[in-house]
């Protein structure tokens, strides 16, 4: 629990995911400002969405206040609306800068998967906030109308959704076939739907109103559903639940709303059983008696939000900034640096961009104003700087000056200017940037940093941060270092979540060791059919002091087409200065490209290279096909050791998650060892929030010092890899998707005869079908994908208290289920996929299971009965590595019968290490042994067939033995007959002979 907390906080104190959650958005004395609603460019024109989207965060301010106990409501709201939708008098004009991918709300197409119901994005674990809530076109214009019934008060939704998105809390709903199952057994012996609290009442029924009937484990099965009553229910909580019931105005919280940590809902699955409100209280929004509750209430007129909506107009070209430290330090770094910024100026730049260049060391110096970024690059690489300042210091704080006044002289627009500020070490002089930023943040710049080397100012993710941007690394001893550099620079001016249109995308990158004279590297880029417009293959040798530039490369397309030396510099180009090689294929056919990079040293001093491959392309502007994105990030930029690392990758294809895909991440630390590879995956287990979600997650352990780590991120496909589809809006089939969605309200036919509302359900009364086999649910569906690969950066996270040694524990087991019950012999078949050693690598070095007739041994496992191999019919405890499937049975002894029909067996375990450490505990699995006259005996049911054949036996041996007699008396007297006529005939013999003599 105690790490729980930590990690909690940490996550907390980040306030956002890389970018991913707008970072403008602050509650400052009770009031939300800054909050953004966004409507995309493809939704079509309807006056009613904006006037539903005032009412429902004015609404939904009033519920946000009382649910918070008024210590939060919204103040200031902006709606933007897209271009392309018709003026208005009503609209206040701004330039576009990307609203939608930055927005709090976006209301744009409709998901695949939720099709029509509000989501949130959420990317992370407990406490982590979301990426964006999305609304449908047809929920913002029929939210107050038709959809009003299916979903509640959009005020009720609008908050329900804001708590994923701020506070990164988890719905307390559960659903049939998921490891938060829609019904439980609790200690009571009843069933109970799975919620916040035991006290709201309703019906168990199908939906055609009809009585629910048990599955094979005695559980109501996947067509039963809990209907609340209505009108008849008084409880407060939650609004994580059922918030669509008039009385629900609150969130669950442990006093007095009764907080059941035992419900097997992903809020308790997610934060270890604490409830919504415990959790909402850690953010910084309340943390520390941050804004505390108004002693007295405001009027409702007070609590409305003031509005804005502004339209875009044109797109306005993006801006950008190189703000390049040439102090004396960087000596060692500039042919890195060059070739960097040589490549990112060449090939990553936006076309059509601003791009002013500014290097600094004791003064500033402008070496290209603000210029209009062309097809042809020469002009700008030609005022790059290649020296260092000898002796410089370093003057961050007057660079950022310099900035300030370049952009008043020129009259450029600051607002979502980037600042891309690369440095290797600490401020050296005044004015200080503390002393600019609030400068820099009134003009709306942001900075995004990079670090070079190790020995780079702290300060420089605060100050990232402050302005909304991001952080990078840049280890320039470890191995493959310069494939680093160019890429982050490149994420760094792309850093928006899902930037739809003709944004270049990274689709290879990978580092050769190619040995000396005569050598050769091999390859292979996969291009697939949604890009392939400008696609650009470069290849990148690393500079060593007196050595020439030595490498050549061969390039093959997919219908073998060679690629080689050519005199059209629009395909193929070779720059000596930064050692590169680029083809350049306006029309890239999609399919296999393969490469072969030659070491061909001109001079007398053989040599091994590096060569660094990237491969980048815009989307296909013929198939209009929406690619494969790839986003990457951590949980928190600053880790205390030895709290763990939560790396995170996104995978989509617009708003399709793709699943089943090959996702590798990639840790560069800040010594000079290699770089960490290690699996990132979409399986519900360990570091995963949810299984098939498109966020693939892993927990990263292997620190190696104090500093600065970078992430980076490579795609590619499996032979399982697909996107998943939903079936149609509005299909009553629609899949939901349990911790995302708003919760649909189910409503039973008017015609129905029901019962008083109970709260809980006696499990003996759901009578088992005859014939348990249901029609499947209407799952998504799976769309193969093409083959594809991609390449992200990810940014960075730093590492303090670094101490060397074992004191990470085993992970804790997530998804324990029962997966057979058999009454007549107590026996139980349990499953679960192995931890390791170090959360979840590795092998754990033993396992504990007990057991208990109640769920509150929860609390002191040494409480439960322990599970030895005496209790084992089948399997063993010997761990597993992480990742496997671990499966056994076992016999729950002394116990018969009569003693545990319609009782319930609670199961929890964990793991331990060498070292002693223990893992945290799994969550609950839940046997139940339904009742004598709902089970089948199959020892009875043998004995009786064993009977039934001996029964058989004999009748066939009496069968057998009455053929046998019959055979021998017909036999018998066939013979006796025989002999009589023989006697007959000596008779008649004897006869004849008396005559003739």
């Amino acid at each position: 629990m105690r790490r729980m907390a930590g990690m909690i906080l940490g996550v907390l104190t980040l306030g956002s995911v890389l970018g991913l959650v707008r970072a403008n958005t602050v509650l400052s004395e009770n009031g939300y400002e800054g909050v953004v609603v966004a409507i995309g460019e493809e939704v079509p024109e309807d006056p009613n969405i904006i006037t539903n989207l005032k009412k429902m965060f004015t609404d939904g301010s009033l519920v946000l206040y009382e649910a918070t106990r008024r210590r939060a409501y919204f103040r200031e709201v902006t709606i933007v609306v897209p271009s392309t939708w018709n003026s208005s008098e009503h609209y206040m004009k701004t330039q576009g800068s990307g609203y939608v991918s930055g927005a709090d709300v976006r209301v744009d197409l409709p998901h695949p998967i939720h099709a029509d119901d509000p989501y949130t994005l959420q990317l992370g674990g407990c406490g982590e906030p979301g990426a964006y809530v999305h609304l449908s076109p047809t929920y913002a214009a029929s939210m107050y109308s038709a959809l009003q019934h299916t979903y509640g008060p959009p005020g009720k939704v609008l908050v329900h959704e804001w708590a994923h998105l701020r506070w990164g809390v988890f719905d307390e709903y559960g659903e049939h076939g998921t490891i938060t199952p829609a019904f439980y057994i609790g200690e009571d012996m009843q069933v109970h739907a799975t919620g916040c609290t035991d006290s709201i009442k309703g019906w168990l029924r199908k939906t055609d109103g009809s009585e629910c009937h048990a599955d094979i484990s005695g559980m109501p099965n996947s067509e039963c559903h809990f209907f609340p009553a209505d009108h008849l229910n008084n409880a407060t909580a939650s609004l994580m639940y059922l918030y669509f019931l008039d009385s629900v105005k609150m969130f669950c919280d442990n006093d007095p709303m009764s907080h059941n940590p035992y419900a097997p809902n992903a809020q308790n699955l997610q934060c270890d059983g604490r409830s919504v409100w415990e959790i909402i209280t850690l953010h910084k929004d309340f943390r520390d008696g941050a804004n505390p509750s108004r002693q007295k209430r405001d009027a409702d007129e007070d609590l409305m939000p003031k509005f804005q909506v502004i339209q875009e107009e044109a797109k306005e070209k993006p801006r950008f900034v190189l703000l390049l430290d040439l102090s004396g330090s960087m000596d060692q770094f500039m042919n890195q640096l060059y070739q960097a910024v040589v490549r990112f100026v060449r090939d990553l730049v936006p076309t059509g961009s601003l791009l002013a260049v500014v290097s600094f060391a004791n003064t500033s110096r402008l070496d290209l104003n603000f210029t209009v970024v062309p097809e042809n690059r020469d002009y700008i690489v030609s005022k790059l700087p290649n020296t260092y300042t000898d002796g410089g210091y370093t003057a961050i704080g007057g660079a950022l000056e310099f900035i300030l006044q370049l952009v008043e002289d020129t009259r450029t627009n600051s607002k979502g200017l980037m600042v891309v500020l690369i440095t290797d070490g600490d401020e050296t002089m005044h004015p200080k940037v503390e002393t600019k930023l609030p400068a820099i943040k009134k003009k709306g710049i942001i900075i995004n940093t990079v670090s070079f080397g190790p020995n780079a100012t702290d300060s420089l993710e605060l100050w990232a941060k402050e302005t909304g941007g991001r952080s990078y690394y840049h280890s320039t001893g470890s191995t493959g270092s310069l494939s680093s550099l160019d890429a982050l620079l490149f994420d760094s001016i792309t850093k928006d979540l899902d930037q739809r249109g003709d944004q270049l995308l990274q689709v290879y990158r990978t580092t050769h060791d190619v040995e000396e004279k005569g050598g050769q590297a091999v390859g292979e880029v996969v291009l697939d059919s949604s890009l392939g417009h400008e696609t650009r293959f470069t290849f990148t040798e690393s500079i060593v002091p007196y050595n020439e530039f030595s490498i050549w490369v061969s390039l093959r397309g997919p219908d073998g087409k060679d690629f080689q030396a050519s005199s059209d510099p629009r395909l193929f180009h070779i720059d000596n200065d930064t050692r590169a090689i680029t083809f350049s294929i306006l029309h890239a056919m999609p399919g296999r490209w393969k490469y072969i990079i030659s070491n061909t040293p001109r001079n007398h001093w053989p040599h091994r290279d590096e060569v660094v491959v990237a491969v980048t392309s815009h989307p296909n502007r013929k198939t209009r096909q929406d690619p494969v994105r790839v986003k990457a990030w951590m949980s928190a930029n600053n880790i205390t050791y030895p709290e763990p690392a939560l790396v995170y990758a996104y995978v989509s294809q617009g708003y399709s998650m793709v699943l089943d895909a090959n996702v590798t991440a990639v840790i560069v630390p800040p010594t000079e060892e290699e770089s960490i590879s290690f699996p990132l995956l979409d399986n519900g287990v360990g570091a995963d929030v949810r299984a098939g979600d498109g966020i693939y997650s892993a927990y990263f352990t292997q620190y190696s010092g104090n500093g600065r780590y970078s992430l980076s991120a490579i795609v590619s496909t499996s032979d399982l890899t697909a996107r998943l589809q939903g079936t149609p809006s509005g299909s009553a089939e629609a899949p939901q998707r349990p911790g995302t969605s708003a919760l649909r309200r189910l409503t039973l036919p008017q015609t129905v005869m029901l019962p008083e509302p109970e709260s809980n359900f006696p499990p003996g009364q759901l009578v088992p079908l005859e014939d348990p086999a249901l029609p499947s649910r209407n799952a998504s569906r799976r769309l193969p994908l093409e083959p594809f690969t991609r390449f992200t950066s990810g940014g960075i996270f730093k590492v303090h208290n670094y101490q060397p040694g074992d004191q990470q524990p085993p992970g804790r087991v997530t998804d324990l289920t029962v997966s057979y019950v058999y009454l007549y012999d107590a026996l139980v078949s349990l499953t679960w996929t192995s931890p390791g050693d170090d959360l979840y690598s590795g092998t754990a070095s033993s396992l504990e299971l007990r057991y208990h007739e109640t769920m509150r041994f929860h609390n002191n496992f040494h409480l439960g009965h322990p599970v030895n191999s005496s209790h084992l019919t089948s399997g063993d405890l010997t761990p597993r590595p992480a990742g496997e499937q671990h499966n056994i049975t076992l016999k729950i002894l002394g116990r018969t019968v009569d003693n545990l029909e319609g009782k319930a067996v609670f199961f929890v375990l964990r793991a331990r290490d060498e070292k002693g450490n223990s893992g945290n505990m799994s969550n609950i699995a839940t046997a139940y042994f339904p009742l004598k006259k709902y089970t089948r005996n199959i020892q009875e049911e043998q004995k009786m067939e064993a009977l039934s054949g001996l029964v058989v036996l004999v009748v066939l041996a009496v069968i057998i033995l009455v053929i046998v007699a019959f055979i021998a008396s017909v036999k018998l007297l066939h013979n006796r007959n025989r002999e009589k006529r023989r006697e007959q005939q000596l008779v008649e013999g004897g006869h004849a002979h008396r005559f003739f003599s």
